[in-house]
């Protein structure tokens, strides 16, 4: 008991668990913009769930660690497990629970070169597509373009936030405005709102905060951000 006490104080731990918990929220709030279409069962709803679990707390742990984790890789593993058996005649959703587990054990060689800005723009899509395309798809059978076109400012957030765990070197500080400039561009011009430039102002916010802020802290701060970022896209 000491040892579960210990371990639930642990400040990794209590980030890992609110950082999965704003990925899962981010997730599942994109795919509520496709709520028609057939009901999903508990035990599909419980599957992607588990998965969304696992992959967000195995990138977590990914990105906090610099690549170097052991454990989430174990953790993608098995959240590609649990998509398989999310739609096990569905091979089209099968393809797309499982493309961002096998591209986050990828970035582990380092030959591939993905831990660059090629990673990052690969990471983003498929991090913004993958359960709310699984969503849509369970529910509706088809993809729609109109769909699709709302989840390039969720991917263009992703880019935005999380440049800095795929890009490590120093660089010239102007360069690092070219993320948060394109996330900008993207969601303005889909759709220009009071809303959509306060989601705007947050990325910025994020990009000075993270120059200034520990390390230790930063994904889990950027875990939040970008569920306020995408609530205040979609509203």
């Amino acid at each position: 008991m000491a040892y579960l006490t210990a371990f639930l104080k642990n400040r990794t731990v209590q980030q890992l668990v609110l950082f999965t918990a704003c990925q899962n929220l981010i997730w599942w709030l994109v795919g509520s913009t496709a709520s028609t279409g057939t009901p999903l069962a508990w035990t599909v709803k419980l599957a992607l769930v588990g998965y969304g679990g696992l992959v967000a707390a195995g990138y977590f742990l990914i990105l906090r660690h610099h690549f170097q984790s052991t454990i989430g890789p174990i953790l993608v593993v098995a959240a590609a497990t649990l998509g398989l058996l999310a739609a096990p005649s569905e091979h089209l959703i099968q393809l797309f629970a499982i493309l961002l587990c096998v591209f986050l054990v990828l970035t582990y060689v380092p030959q591939l070169g993905l831990q660059s800005v090629y990673g990052l723009i690969v990471f983003s899509c498929l991090a913004a597509c993958g359960v709310p395309v699984i969503l849509f798809l369970l529910r509706n059978h088809y993809l729609s373009s109109q769909f699709l076109v709302t989840l390039l400012p969720i991917a263009a957030s992703y880019l935005a936030l999380f440049e800095n765990y795929y890009l490590l070197t120093d660089r010239d500080w102007r360069l690092t405005l070219i993320t948060p400039a394109i996330f900008a561009v993207v969601t303005l011009s889909l759709r220009f709102s009071g809303t959509s430039v306060v989601a705007v102002l947050l990325v910025a916010g994020h990009w000075w905060l993270q120059r200034h802020l520990k390390w230790h802290y930063q994904l889990v701060l950027t875990g939040i951000v970008q569920l306020l970022v995408v609530y205040l896209i979609l509203k």
